[in-house]
C-alpha cells in the first residue's frame, strides 16, 4: 500500500511539476505580447461559474471547467447512409441547394432600403487592374476539411446582433451588408458580436457551407502531392528598396496616387475575368468556382505601389487538439493574403495566420500550373483554422514543442479570382493604425471605401462595421466552455477587415520588423514570428 501511495505521489508531483513547467513556458514563449479579449474579462468570467471548487481550481492552477469536457469531433457522425460524418455527397448538392432557394426567397429585401454607399454616387468608380487578376491568388483548402468557404451575406442570415451575450432583438433586415454599419450606434465595438442563432455543437448545415465546395479541377489527384515546384533565388536588396516601405528614406515624398496611370480595362480583358457576386458569363461552372465570394480591396499607397488584399471568410474556425482536447474554436473567421505590386509588377505575398503570418518574395512562393492557373501564387488554407500558409505540411504554433499545430495539404483548389467583390480602398499610410480608429465614418463611407467599377452595387456598409464577426466566448458557466494551459476552448469571434491594418507600410501585418523571406525551405516556427 505504501508503494502504491509512493508512485500515487510522485506522479502528481510529476504531473504538478510539468504543468507549471509548460505554463510557464507557454507565457515566456508566446509571441502574442498584448493581453487578449478574453483575458482581459478573466475575474468576471471566473466568477460565472456556479462552483466553488471550479472558481479557485482556475483561479489558482489554471484548470477551468474540466468538468465540461467532452469530446468535440469536427463534424458530428450522422446515421444516414447518403452522408458522410455529416459531409454532403455530390448527390446530395442539387437537393440541398433547391432547400436553401426555398428558404431564402421569402427573406425581406435584405435592407436595401438603406444603401448608405447611394450618399455619394458621382464618385467615379475604378476598374480592378488586370495584373492583380492575372496574379491573383490559387487556395489550396485541406483535403479533410468540414468548415468551407462561406458568403458574408449568408452568415449574417443565420447570426443577430448582441451587446455581449444579450441580444439586440432585430429582424433579419436590420443586420445586413447595407447597413451593419448602424450597429455602432450606441454601441462600444469591443461589446457587439454577430450571434449564432443556432447551438453551433450541433454543426447546423450553414456553419459549414459544405455547398460552398469548390468545383474539382480535372487534373486533380492524390499524385499531385509532389508536383509542386520551388524555386530558389537571391533577393536583391537594391530592387527592394523601392516597394518594401513606402514610408522609408529612399522613398521620394509626397503621396503618390498609382491608379491615376493604370489603363481602363475594356473589351476581352474585361471578360475573361469578371467579376463580382453576380455571374453572368458562366464562371459557376468553371473549375476552382466557389458560390461563397471573397472580397478583393485594393489599396493605393503611391510611389507605384498597390497592395491587393484577398479577404476570404468562413462561418466557423474549428481549433486544433491537444491531449484530445480542442481549443480556439470560434464562429465567424476572417483570412488574409496580401500582394504587393510596383508598378504592376508582383513583388511579395504575405500568408495571414492567426495574429501573426509570414511574409516572401513573389518570387520565392509556389505557383500554379495548368489553364489559367499560371504563374499565380499557390497558398495553403489550414485545417479548421483556415490559417494561410505557404507550403502544404504541419505548422506548429503557440504551444511548445508541437502541441498546437496546422496542418495544410493540396487539397481542393479555390480560384478566388473566379468570384469576388472588389473594393478600392483609400487611406494613407497609418504605421499599424488601422480603420477602428474611425468612429463615425457614415459621413465618407462612399468616398474612403468604393465599389470598383465590375460590382459598381456591391455593398459597403458591412465593411465599417466595428463589432465582431461570431459569438462572445462562452461563459465559463457554459457547458460548452473551458480552458487549460491558457487556451480556451471558445474564443471571441474576429473583427473585420477594416482591423487588419490595410494602410500598413510595409508588408507584414505588424510588428517593428518585415522580414520577408526568399526560399519556402526556410522554415520559421511560431517562436521566430516573435520577431519579424
Amino acid at each position: 500500500m505504501s508503494l502504491i501511495l509512493r508512485r500515487s505521489a510522485i506522479a502528481i508531483l510529476f504531473i504538478t511539476v510539468a504543468w507549471f513547467a509548460l505554463s510557464a513556458l507557454h507565457q515566456y514563449l508566446d509571441p502574442n505580447t498584448s493581453i487578449s479579449e478574453e483575458e482581459s474579462e478573466d475575474a468576471r468570467w471566473i466568477a460565472t461559474s456556479k462552483y466553488f471548487l471550479d472558481r479557485q481550481s482556475c483561479r489558482w492552477l489554471g484548470l477551468c471547467g474540466l468538468a465540461h469536457y467532452h469530446p468535440d469531433p469536427a463534424w458530428p457522425r450522422i446515421k444516414d447512409t447518403k452522408r458522410d460524418q455529416g459531409i454532403l455527397k455530390e448527390d446530395d448538392l442539387d437537393a440541398l441547394w433547391v432547400q436553401l432557394g426555398d428558404q431564402y426567397e421569402n427573406l425581406p429585401d435584405g435592407g436595401r432600403h438603406i444603401k448608405p454607399e447611394d450618399l455619394n454616387r458621382q464618385r467615379i468608380l475604378k476598374e480592378v487592374p488586370q495584373y492583380v487578376l492575372d496574379a491573383a491568388p490559387l487556395i489550396h483548402l485541406c483535403s479533410t476539411e468540414k468548415f468551407w468557404p462561406s458568403d458574408i451575406a449568408d452568415h449574417l442570415r443565420h447570426t443577430t446582433p448582441h451587446e455581449n451575450h444579450t441580444s439586440l432583438h432585430m429582424n433579419a433586415s436590420d443586420h445586413t451588408l447595407h447597413n451593419l454599419h448602424m450597429l455602432n450606434s450606441g454601441h462600444k465595438s469591443v461589446h457587439l458580436y454577430m450571434q449564432s442563432e443556432e447551438d453551433v455543437e450541433q454543426r447546423p448545415t450553414w456553419l459549414g457551407s459544405a455547398y460552398n465546395r469548390p468545383n474539382p479541377f480535372e487534373d486533380e489527384a492524390p499524385e499531385a502531392e509532389e508536383e509542386a515546384t520551388w524555386i530558389e533565388f537571391e533577393a536583391q536588396a537594391d530592387d527592394q528598396l523601392e516597394w518594401y516601405d513606402p514610408t522609408g528614406p529612399s522613398v521620394a515624398k509626397p503621396f503618390l496616387p498609382s491608379f491615376k496611370s493604370q489603363p481602363r480595362i475594356t473589351g476581352s480583358s474585361r471578360r475573361r475575368r469578371n467579376r463580382g457576386h453576380e455571374d453572368t458569363s458562366g464562371l459557376s461552372s468553371q473549375p476552382g468556382y466557389s458560390p461563397a465570394p471573397a472580397t478583393l480591396i485594393l489599396v493605393d499607397k503611391g510611389h507605384d505601389i498597390v497592395d491587393a488584399f484577398w479577404f476570404y471568410f468562413y462561418s466557423y474556425n474549428l481549433g486544433t487538439t491537444v491531449l484530445n482536447m480542442r481549443f480556439g474554436n470560434h464562429v465567424g473567421d476572417w483570412e488574409h493574403s496580401l500582394i504587393r505590386f510596383y508598378k504592376g509588377v508582383p513583388k511579395a505575398v504575405f500568408f495571414s495566420a492567426h495574429s501573426g503570418g509570414n511574409g516572401y518574395h513573389f518570387k520565392a512562393v509556389e505557383k500554379g500550373s495548368g489553364p489559367g492557373r499560371e504563374g499565380r501564387p499557390v497558398l495553403y488554407s489550414a485545417l479548421g483554422s483556415h490559417a494561410m500558409y505557404a507550403t502544404p505540411g504541419l505548422h506548429p504554433y503557440v504551444l511548445p514543442f508541437g502541441l498546437l499545430a496546422d496542418v495544410t495539404d493540396k487539397g481542393p483548389l479555390w480560384d478566388p479570382s473566379l468570384n469576388y467583390r472588389a473594393y478600392f480602398y483609400n487611406t494613407s499610410i497609418t504605421h499599424d493604425v488601422d480603420a477602428k480608429a474611425i468612429s463615425d465614418p457614415s459621413t465618407f463611407m462612399a468616398d474612403r471605401f468604393q465599389p470598383a467599377a465590375q460590382n459598381p452595387d456591391a455593398p459597403t456598409s458591412w465593411f465599417w462595421y466595428n463589432g465582431h464577426w461570431g459569438d462572445k466566448f462562452y461563459e465559463l458557466s457554459d457547458l460548452r466552455q473551458w480552458r487549460f494551459v491558457g487556451q480556451y476552448h471558445y474564443v471571441n469571434g474576429p473583427f473585420g477587415p477594416k482591423f487588419k491594418n490595410l494602410g500598413r507600410s510595409r508588408v507584414c501585418q505588424s510588428g517593428t520588423r518585415c522580414r520577408l523571406l526568399d526560399s519556402l525551405t526556410k522554415k520559421t516556427s511560431w517562436i521566430g514570428r516573435r520577431k519579424v
